[in-house]
């Protein structure tokens, strides 16, 4: 009958229906491409993987969309962060400061840039590390142009030049405190695992260009306009590069369990289980040993860094007689070496990686490399009656060797914490700007009761030598927190 043979065409109907859907559903995971896959199986299981402002999949290139921008970003932070290293010179002469105040002065930067460190990687890990980093540039460049104003003629005048460039400074440290825990969020939740020491190495080489660009365009001027200007210059600096990242960097969803963003890590099931697991308490990631490896040793990374970053012009003027100009010059190699470092040392681990050399030995290797001859060279660098062409020497081997930390230590982060990366970055970062505040400090009072820096490089390298110890007792490569 008619209403027989309707019924039979109706059930086909439904049948191919039935059969329609997967293969719609195939053909719209192919449409994607297998790189867009390959990069969301990384953070499969991470909330917020990589999805564009409008909810859909990321198909772009990465490293292009994201590891470059963010390469420009740090960049920036390091030109408005190490800019005060050479202006100290000029600004001590104009209003009298001795080393000591100096010290307190420089470190002021790292109060602020501390106390965002927590803060930046939970925001990070909820909102994304785009629209974190995109509010931390348009704070740090504000606060880098007015920094001026907290030596103009009323405050002058008033007798608090002291506090106001001392807040002026740690203002920026609030703005740049953020900037690396969002990088890492970057990094975690759109780079391919087997590819993620190289984006963490080409987004550090941009960080330590940045001490390059800063000691190059700094002294030229200082000379040409005055210290005032050096500030207003870099901190105008920062719109335009402001502009381009709120353009080209992907965002993450609105929502991170909807299921746009299941469909892009390529399983509802595994994005919906990571959205509804509770966050990782601060006191959680500091119960694990591997934690604490990380801690200790950007501990001393950072003492060693943040005493070159802002005191290494100083002692090339001091110690080694150069004046402004060739200080900030000679103080270039050794941040060349470190930037090119930074991109070598992450392809260097990942191809050991990829030869199938376990995680735990690349990351134990790289970063006993990265302590032990920078420990070598300052030891050396302590003795007497060296000449300047081998303290130059001395200290490129020592500040270049350290870069290595990139695919050591930093990489080792996102191993042990991939879900909590930013969060795992603010914490041990804390901890590092805690040590860069005391060394930092702790250089200008010991110059200024010893006349010689002999007794700092000397205390520096015994940290390295303890810092790898305790690296090489405590620290994995497995994944510790879920």
């Amino acid at each position: 009958s008619i209403r027989t043979v309707q019924a039979r065409v109706s059930s086909v109907h439904n049948k191919c229906q039935e059969f329609r859907q997967p293969l719609q559903q195939t053909g719209r995971y192919a449409h994607h491409g297998r790189s867009t896959i390959k990069a969301n199986s990384s953070s499969a299981g991470a909330v917020g993987g990589p999805i564009g402002d409008d909810g859909k999949a990321f198909t772009g290139n990465p490293f292009l969309r994201v590891v470059l921008p963010t390469a420009l970003a740090l960049l920036l932070c390091n030109m408005d962060r190490i800019c005060l290293s050479v202006a100290i010179i000029p600004m001590s002469a104009e209003f009298g400061w001795p080393a000591s105040l100096q010290g307190v002065i420089q470190s002021a930067f790292l109060w602020g840039y501390m106390a965002t460190q927590l803060l930046g990687g939970a925001l990070a890990d909820k909102y994304g590390g785009k629209r974190v980093l995109a509010a931390g540039m348009l704070w740090f460049s504000l606060a880098s142009a007015l920094l001026p104003a907290a030596l103009s003629e009323p405050v002058v005048a008033a007798g608090l030049t002291i506090p106001a460039v001392i807040a002026a400074r740690c203002a920026v440290g609030l703005g740049e405190g953020v900037a690396l825990p969002s990088m890492n969020n970057l990094v975690a939740n759109f780079i391919p695992k087997e590819a993620k020491a190289k984006g963490l190495g080409m987004c550090f080489s941009g960080f330590h260009t940045g001490n390059l660009a800063g000691l190059i365009l700094s002294p030229l001027l200082l000379v040409t306009f005055g210290w005032r200007a050096l500030f207003y210059i870099f901190g105008l600096v920062g719109l335009p590069l402001l502009a381009m990242w709120l353009a080209v960097v992907p965002d993450r969803p609105p929502a991170s369990g909807s299921s746009s963003a299941a469909q892009a890590a390529g399983s509802t099931a595994s994005a919906a289980a990571a959205a509804a697991k509770p966050a990782t308490s601060v006191w959680t990631l500091m119960s694990k040993p591997a934690t604490w490896a990380i801690i200790i040793v950007n501990i001393v990374n950072h003492f060693g860094y943040f005493i070159y970053l802002n005191w290494m012009p100083s002692y090339f003027v001091k110690a080694l007689g150069f004046d402004l100009r060739s200080s900030s010059f000679m103080a270039l190699l050794p941040w060349i070496v470190m930037a090119l470092g930074s991109s070598l040392s992450g392809m260097l681990a990942d191809s050991l990686v990829a030869r199938g050399v376990n995680v735990t030995t690349v990351r134990k290797a790289v970063q006993t490399v990265a302590f032990l001859v920078p420990a070598v060279a300052l030891l050396a660098l302590s003795q007497p009656g060296l000449s300047p062409q081998v303290a130059v020497g001395l200290m490129t081997a020592a500040l270049g060797t350290t870069s290595l930390g990139q695919a050591g230590f930093v990489a080792n982060m996102s191993d042990i914490a991939p879900r909590q990366s930013g969060q795992m970055f603010g914490l041990c970062n804390t901890f590092g700007s805690l040590s860069g505040i005391v060394g930092v400090t702790a250089v200008g009072y010991i110059v200024e009761a010893t006349h010689s820096f002999s007794a700092v490089f000397q205390l520096t390298a015994s940290l390295y030598v303890i810092g790898t110890i305790v690296w090489l007792l405590l620290a994995t490569g497995e994944r510790v927190f879920d």
